[in-house]
């Protein structure tokens, strides 16, 4: 279904596969435009941010809300009370919809600089971002997803983005895991700033 971290830690659980602590990748200045380079969405014309933004933000892309609902399967050892903490140290590789990396077929295409298509997000790991995280699923079969791995110890439950959204999280998309197909099935990262926690509702067979 995505990704399976082996490593320890209080957190780590079979699942589908905010700002940074320390991002991965170039830290290169990108395509510029009048002499400035452009790191970030907001250094884009409006027009340009808004297109990057509708493509790459996956609230827009997928038109979530607070009550998207959210899917998982997890250790029944880290349900506590009925809530789930988030993972500090995710295995999970997301893309920073709000960072800039250059689009490496932009010059083949003849795309100028500063047009949204001649970049794409920053890529990096849910681990360096500044709190912890879930991996979560949504579409129309993602509860089918996260239930097929449901077994043992590890039960599928079903979480509330706006109990996310409400304690300050931010949604990413996670570019590492296997079973997002991009229509019914989305792989994403939630992020949960530590000393918080979301009421999880296991989700029956």
């Amino acid at each position: 279904m995505g990704n399976i971290c082996l490593t320890s830690g209080s957190h780590h659980v079979y699942s589908p596969p905010a700002s940074p602590r320390s991002p991965s990748g170039s830290s290169t200045p990108v395509h510029s435009a009048g002499g400035q380079a452009l790191t970030s969405v907001y250094q884009l014309s409006d027009e340009a941010r808004v297109d990057f933004l509708n493509r790459h933000d996956p609230m827009l892309k997928l038109g979530l809300d607070p009550e998207t609902s959210l899917y998982r399967t997890t250790d029944q050892k880290y349900l506590r009370g009925g809530k789930l903490a988030g993972n500090p140290e995710s295995c999970a590789r997301i893309a920073l919809h709000e960072e800039l990396v250059p689009n490496l077929y932009a010059g083949h295409y003849g795309i100028p600089e500063g047009d949204s298509r001649a970049y794409r997000p920053k890529e990096m790991l849910a681990s360096n971002l500044r709190h912890p995280s879930l991996n979560v699923m949504v579409g129309s079969e993602a509860r089918d997803a996260v239930r097929g791995y449901a077994s043992g110890n590890h039960v599928a439950v079903k979480m509330r983005l706006g109990d996310f959204l409400e304690k300050g999280g931010k949604v990413y998309s996670d570019v590492s895991a296997v079973a997002s197909n991009g229509e019914t099935a989305n792989a994403l990262i939630v992020t949960l700033p530590k000393g918080h926690k979301v009421r999880a509702e296991v989700v029956d067979d």
